[in-house]
């Protein structure tokens, strides 16, 4: 007498959770092959300058390595806080130009606001310098 498809299912099912699963000999695991030091030193950089927070807290650590580091080896530790200092100016010019250019803004599309396919928030747009003195000026002009 057949089966049903549910007992086919249930067999198959208690079949595969006997056998142990166990990778292929084939499967590749890295496929890259082994990395170089400067493939590596170049990913760690990568992260740790991806970002303005990122690049402030390595420039944070560098500091607070160079503190501890002046118990013992004050050479190394100036050296440190230089480097640490030069980072964290680095990431302060890089949060200057960002703040500057909006280019992390809140909505970075800049579209308007849409609901039910109605805009109820449109953009603000600013003008250029040359504008926005004009309107100054005749907002002054009419008062």
């Amino acid at each position: 007498m057949p089966k049903s498809w549910q007992e086919e299912v249930q067999e198959i099912l208690d079949d595969s959770a006997r056998r142990p699963t166990r990778p292929s000999p084939k499967v590749l695991k890295n496929i890259q092959g082994p990395t170089s030091f400067l493939d590596l030193l170049g990913r760690w950089v990568r992260r740790r300058f991806s970002t303005t927070g990122e690049t402030l807290v390595t420039a944070s650590v560098l500091i607070v390595l160079a503190l501890f580091l002046s118990i013992f080896m004050r050479q190394l530790a100036s050296i440190l806080v230089v480097a640490g200092a030069m980072v964290f100016a680095g990431a302060l010019v890089r949060g200057i130009f960002e703040s500057r250019n909006n280019r992390y803004a809140s909505r970075p599309d800049k579209g308007p606001v849409l609901w039910r396919g109605r805009v109820i928030e449109a953009p603000q747009q600013q003008g250029s310098f040359l504008h926005r003195t004009w309107n100054a000026i005749r907002r002054v002009r009419n008062r």
